[in-house]
């Protein structure tokens, strides 16, 4: 190792160990690979209360980077001939039934399911957070309550990326149907042995218990809470073990091409779409950015690369390639934090595989867009159905438009801005490629998509009345609770007008049951969630008979009228709720 070298790892080194400090992150081990040339590092703390250091060769838990090793997985059952891209997913999961209203002309296939746009879900909350799976639970059991509506197709599959685990989930149910084993044993014997990745597996692995690893790294959350490894409904979208040394054997076979030891292992033109978008509407309008086989493109600090997030429980990771240059990077944090900045690892790495940039020329103030894509957006999907009301609230955009820019605003980060570079195509401000296409259908109907989060336009009549709906709700339900609250402490005797104050009072026993149990309980059926159910379920019916009483009591007296008016405010947010399937809150469903 050359000394200008040695010197720009000491350099990284430090600046990972400033960022890990300043993100309160117990440890991080990483791989970068350049050319011939591998690089595994690591600093931190594998585990707090033991003090023992994060080793290189740790073990950790990557989450949805094994959705890349998987996909990799069933790359290599195609180029063997078991499947094909183009197979039909149905015979596959006789035991499923997917409502898929496309089926006739566009049915479900596995490169949908690798893309993430065969129009599944993303994941429901029972599947996710739950005490109630084994290591070895069937994967099908994850599908085994109300298929009709789990497995609806939401939109044309092909047509619209939508990040799906259930799909991943899928995915091996079909390696287990075709090569008569669990995708486990599989994945493990028939991809990562032959790749001599000796360290990794796809069996759930544990800091304890009879699938302890004493190599495996604890995993926390926020002020160091340690989270030991929990076995998931949809184990094959996140359940995956590995070391930063094997990511950088796995990392040095993509970019050969799908090449081990001479021989083509994966087909040369399955290793070509790994990250290209294959028939999506933005791909059609013109946009190169998207999902492929196993990555997302991902165009950030003057670098485009392949590339796939990672979160699970304790634990966060990412993957980056390069493919041009013969790069890329790796790394896993033993702490799922939800406030850290850990983009800033991502510019690191990248700034010290000095990869080259590919800037766009800047867009030319004569060329011109249409103005009449300004307006509200919603998501279109949004990820999961069971939140569309939410999504539909909060989730949306508005977009200001002038000549040669565009603005997209939200209520959830900083406004965004694009310039406009010709054919519908935007680029944002620090990107080095087209990032966003607007596109039309119908005529009528416009769309604006980077990719990988699709909006379409809507009236913002059709908005505005929800807007309406829930302010006027919470307010009106805020002023039931202070003129209840009123009431209670002036000695008022209770009566029929204040069975929804008592009602209100009572969610305080779903809370307390909540704030006492494991956040892993949330999507169960127990104590906590029954009475919420219960609590919530005769919320509406309580407010219904306090308005029938109330209005009685205006006659007596007229300042009653204010209490009558909170009521109706909240009964009617209620009803809409209700509306949209959103209510009683249900969250095991």
């Amino acid at each position: 190792m050359n000394i200008v070298h040695a010197t720009e790892i000491e350099q990284l080194e430090k600046h990972i160990e400033r960022v890990l400090s300043e993100e309160q992150l117990a440890g991080i081990t990483w791989s970068v690979i350049d050319g011939n040339q591998s690089y595994v590092g690591s600093t931190g703390q594998a585990n707090i209360a033991k003090q023992l250091p994060m080793k290189n060769a740790q073990k950790m838990h990557v989450g949805s980077v094994s959705k890349t090793v998987l996909a990799m997985g069933v790359l290599r059952l195609i180029s063997t001939g078991a499947i094909t891209l183009e197979s039909e997913v149905t015979p596959y999961l006789s035991q499923l039934q997917l409502n898929n209203p496309w089926s006739a002309n566009t049915p479900i296939r596995v490169k949908h399911l690798l893309e993430h746009t065969a129009g599944l879900d993303n994941i429901k909350m029972r599947q996710f957070l739950s005490t109630t799976p084994t290591p070895d639970i069937p994967l099908e059991v994850a599908f085994s309550k109300n298929q009709h509506d789990l497995l609806t197709i939401r939109t044309q599959p092909g047509t619209q990326y939508s990040y799906s685990n259930m799909g991943y989930a899928l995915l091996a149910m079909i390696i287990e149907a075709v090569t008569q084993q669990r995708y486990e044993a599989y994945l493990d014997s028939r991809l990562l042995h032959p790749l001599d990745m000796h360290d990794s597996t796809f069996e759930f692995i544990s800091q304890s218990g009879p699938r302890k690893d004493p190599l495996l790294a604890m995993g926390y959350h926020e002020n160091a809470v340690m989270q030991k490894a929990v076995p998931m409904y949809l184990r094959a979208a996140g359940q995956f073990t590995t070391t930063a040394p094997d990511m950088a054997k796995f990392m040095a076979f993509i970019l050969s091409n799908g090449q081990h030891k001479g021989e083509a292992f994966i087909q040369a033109d399955l290793m070509a779409l790994l990250a290209i978008a294959d028939n999506t509407d933005a791909k059609k309008a013109g946009l190169p950015m998207g999902h492929g086989l196993a990555f997302a493109t991902r165009d950030r600090h003057d670098a485009v690369g392949m590339c796939h997030p990672g979160g699970t429980f304790g634990f966060k990771a990412y993957i980056c390639l390069y493919l041009n240059e013969q790069k890329g990077f790796f790394y896993s944090i033993n702490t799922d934090s939800e406030t850290a900045n850990t983009e800033q690892f991502n510019a690191l790495f990248i700034q010290y595989l000095k990869l080259k940039s590919a800037k766009l020329p800047e867009p030319k103030p004569e060329l011109q867009h249409n103005t009449d894509v300004d307006g509200f957006y919603i998501l279109a999907p949004n990820n999961m159905a069971e939140f569309a009301f939410i999504d539909k609230l909060f989730n949306f955009i508005w977009v200001t438009a002038s000549e040669q820019h565009m603005v997209i605003n939200s209520l959830q980060s900083s406004p965004i801005r694009l310039s406009y570079i010709g054919n519908n195509l935007y680029q944002q401000a620090g990107r080095t490629q087209a990032s966003h296409v607007v596109y039309a259908k119908n005529d009528d109907e416009f769309f604006m998509s980077n990719g990988l989060k699709t909006f379409k336009k809507v009236p913002v009549t059709t908005l505005l009345p929800y807007w309406v709906s829930m302010v006027v709700g919470i307010f009106g339900l805020l002023l039931f609770i202070i003129i209840g609250c009123v009431k209670l402490f002036m000695s008022h005797p209770l009566k029929r007008t204040h069975l929804a104050f008592i009602n209100v009072l009572l969610f305080s026993i779903p809370v307390y049951f909540y704030l006492n149990q494991s956040f892993l309980e949330f999507g169960m059926l127990n104590i906590a969630s029954m009475s919420l159910i219960v609590v919530s379920t005769i919320l509406p019916i309580t407010l219904g008979y306090s308005m029938f009483h109330q209005i009685a009591k205006i006659r007596q007296n007229r300042w009653e009228v204010i209490e009558l008016i909170a009521i109706i405010s909240a009964l009617q947010f209620c009803l809409i709720v209700i509306w949209w399937e959103q209510y009683p809150l249900i969250f095991w469903r």
